[in-house]
């Protein structure tokens, strides 16, 4: 097949953009758009798609695949800026107290776990539009201005009382532990009454300290006043001072501020020891509340499975399947919802994505073994599939393998399966090329998903606000609630915490077979789906449903792709047996 005239413009452009996306990240989208343009003038008419795949996918292969060597090449140079970056994000989430770098306006650049943790329903630190605020707002950005200032080159601010509080240490980047970061950047480490402790075995090893002072220097690392360390160790205040006085002697130090320096940049923060956890009276509460999100079982091959585990725990067992960049935090942040609908919420992640481990030569047809294993584990006899975009074909695996035990199915922001390039017409530019180099040109995939990666690592918040520039008014409306924003935000990071590959991976289980007898699969199936769905059309949708001997399709007005929170309750309400399947 040769090269239409009015397309040869078109391909100059294409190849010129490769190249210049390399460099800028941002262009990879209108690369993808420009790509998407090509084939729509190679196949100009969907009866002729049969004719001209072939011609078509080859034609295309063989301009671009030189170029995107090339332009790979460029990225590969940039190889050790992305493995130090990738070090000190591990660093950062080996600590056992929150940890992040920010700007001098105080726009979160990256936030570890523990951190992540800390924030969720914590009125003293929180994300709103990307930026930590603490309460009072002052505190923070206070300490941050005397730092870039350089007034001092650290600071020590404490918000909250003696109930609940925080200790933040700001610092600038250079001279904080995990190495030197670019102008500009600071480092916040925040400590909680549900911080881990530092090992007293390391402290007296390290430091030399005595089993007495390696008590006290635990709980002021905790941010404990020197007051509150001796009323909790049950000793004088006159004692701890002296105490604390041979601490700095042996630390060679002469403030509490250089102590604090000096613990925090020592290897003790790099081991986390949950058997060694302060003995504050509000930490095993703290710990429990956040529990239903760090729990994980091993199946019978020995892989962890984590997952989520939320609502009333008597309710109806829901199972929900994530979407491509997903994991079990992307869920809405009201559970109150949950216990008024008489839903137990389960949000298990699949190989790969998030916490659970990967699974190289997994298929969607795995899937539904995981599922069983992780029903029999919290004595599942029954329960309903909530599919929710590219979780589609993982709901649909579950209910034909798990016949006998899943009750309903319930598919949200459908994505059907493509049988062919006329198929992608039904996804916006970006994702159908993103899933034609998935079906035909596989080889490509893992460049273009290592973009996404970057792009997520490097500001998940300035990723999620490309994704909305598009979306319609109901998408940008409920994503402006910031707990949502921020459960979305950490859902996206741990979905790329493994890298470009497993993302790959599962982009191409989506675009290829799913290995499904749909035509055979007779239980109820119901799906929900966004007129203004940005991302795949309704005729996506009813495509899908046409596949299926017994789906209902339920439209939205003015819905999009987020149709999942937008119209949660509702969504709710209709999952539960005793209430009629109608929005």
């Amino acid at each position: 097949m040769s090269i239409q005239p009015d397309s040869t413009e078109l391909i100059s452009d294409l190849i010129g953009l490769i190249y210049e996306a390399s460099a800028d990240l941002s262009l990879w989208p209108q690369l993808l758009e420009l790509m998407s343009g090509y084939l729509e003038l190679a196949l100009p008419d969907a009866s002729e798609i049969n004719q001209t795949v072939t011609q078509a996918e080859s034609s295309l292969i063989r301009l671009i695949a030189p170029h995107f060597e090339r332009a790979n090449a460029l990225h590969q140079q940039l190889a050790e800026v992305t493995e130090e970056r990738n070090l000190l994000e591990g660093i950062m989430n080996r600590l056992p107290l929150g940890a992040a770098i920010i700007d001098g306006r105080c726009n979160a650049i990256s936030l570890n776990r523990t951190l992540i943790s800390l924030l969720q329903g914590n009125e003293l630190l929180k994300l709103s539009d990307g930026r930590l605020v603490s309460m009072p707002q002052s505190a923070l950005e206070q300490g941050v201005e005397r730092v870039m200032s350089g007034k001092c080159r650290d600071e020590v601010v404490r918000i909250g009382d003696e109930r609940s509080y925080l200790s933040l240490w700001i610092c600038m980047g250079g001279d904080s532990p995990g190495g030197k970061f670019q102008p500009g950047r600071l480092m916040v480490l925040v400590a909680s009454r549900s911080s881990h402790a530092l090992s007293e075995p390391g402290l007296i090893s390290l430091f030399g300290l005595t089993a007495a002072e390696a008590r006290i220097t635990q709980k002021l690392a905790l941010g404990c006043t020197l007051e509150e360390s001796a009323h909790l160790l049950e000793i004088t205040r006159n004692t701890a001072k002296s105490q604390l006085a041979r601490v700095f002697e042996k630390v060679g130090v002469k403030r509490q501020v250089e102590l604090l320096q000096a613990i925090y940049a020592s290897p003790l923060w790099l081991q986390s020891d949950p058997k060694n956890l302060s003995p504050l009276s509000t930490c095993a509460q703290e710990i429990a509340r956040s529990a239903s999100d760090e729990q994980y079982i091993k199946l019978s091959d020995g892989r962890r499975l984590f997952f989520s585990d939320s609502g009333d725990p008597r309710g109806l067992p829901v199972i929900l399947m994530h979407g491509i960049a997903g994991s079990r935090y992307l869920r809405h942040p009201d559970d109150q919802h949950l216990m008024q609908q008489g839903v137990r919420l389960i949000i298990p992640e699949r190989p790969g994505s998030g916490d659970s481990d990967s699974s190289a030569d997994r298929s969607i047809t795995d899937w539904p073994s995981d599922i069983a294993e992780l029903a029999d584990h919290l004595n599942l006899q029954q329960f309903t599939v909530l599919g929710y975009s590219a979780g589609t074909a993982y709901a649909l695996a579950v209910a034909a393998a798990c016949v006998d035990r899943v009750r309903a199915v319930h598919i949200v922001a459908a994505l059907p399966p493509i049988d062919g390039l006329e198929d992608l017409r039904a996804y916006n530019p970006v994702f159908r090329m993103t899933l034609f180099l998935a079906k035909y040109t596989p080889g490509l995939l893992p460049a273009l998903m290592r973009v996404m990666v970057k792009d997520i690592r490097k500001n998940v918040y300035h990723h999620l606000e490309q994704i909305l520039r598009n979306a319609p008014a109901q998408d940008r409306a409920v994503l402006a609630n910031a707990k949502l924003r921020a459960n979305i935000a950490t859902g996206m990071r741990a979905s790329v915490r493994n890298g470009e590959h497993e993302i790959a991976h599962e982009v191409l289980l989506v675009a290829q077979g799913w290995g499904i007898d749909l035509d055979k699969l007779t239980l109820p199936v119901y799906i929900w789906h966004g007129e203004q769905d940005p991302l795949v059309s309704i005729t996506g949708a009813r495509k899908l449903a046409g596949l299926l001997p017994n789906a209902e399709l339920v439209s939205i007005d003015e819905a999009g792709h987020y149709l999942l929170y937008s119209h949660w309750q509702a969504l709710l309400s209709s999952i539960h047996p005793a209430a009629s399947p109608v929005l």
